[in-house]
């Protein structure tokens, strides 16, 4: 072999040995940021599930809401809150996500809600329940082209006692024995 061909070889190995790093590199990048995107879908979809205002109930009216039902202002704050984390979740979605249009469809429903809300208090939770259905749609579209998003239904959260035998109490005072 001559000189030439000895180092057109050892020219052609490195150049081919460095595309392969880079490729290889750029790949775990691009794994690394889907799994940082699975993880905070699925962290948000944990949060809308752990969310109690969203528990499915029969919509009800409420008249003078803003003024006599706590539960007015605390869903009002619940669906301001939420709407920043979905914000949070989309600033960790990577370029062309196919997320976007469904946490855009959650803050539209939170937007929604909000405004609605405000207009009409007697008819909060009216406005909540439907705030809570557009939330169950766009949660079932993520967990379905996302691998590792659980589908919760958004407030459906339950506790289940950790200790066998606990039965909670039913009057104050009573012993949780």
């Amino acid at each position: 072999m001559t000189l030439w061909s000895t180092l057109i070889t050892v020219a052609v190995g490195a150049f081919l040995g460095s595309g392969a790093a880079f490729a290889s590199n750029l790949l775990a990048g691009r794994l690394a940021e889907h799994r940082r995107e699975a993880a905070a879908l699925n962290e948000l979809v944990h949060e809308i599930h752990f969310r109690r205002v969203l528990r499915r109930t029969p919509p009800r009216l409420s008249p003078r809401a803003d003024v006599l039902d706590p539960g007015y202002e605390r869903a009002r704050h619940s669906m301001a809150s939420l709407r920043g984390e979905i914000r949070r979740a989309r600033r960790v979605l990577v370029p062309g996500s196919k997320a976007h249009p469904d946490l855009d469809a959650m803050t539209l429903a939170c937007n929604a809600f909000l405004d609605a809300s405000e207009a009409d208090p007697a008819r909060y939770h009216l406005f909540l329940m439907q705030a809570q259905a557009h939330l169950n749609d766009a949660v079932g579209r993520i967990a379905a082209r996302s691998r590792g998003v659980d589908d919760l239904e958004p407030g459906n959260a339950a506790l289940a006692p950790t200790i066998p035998g606990l039965v909670a109490p039913d009057e104050i005072g009573e012993p949780l024995l």
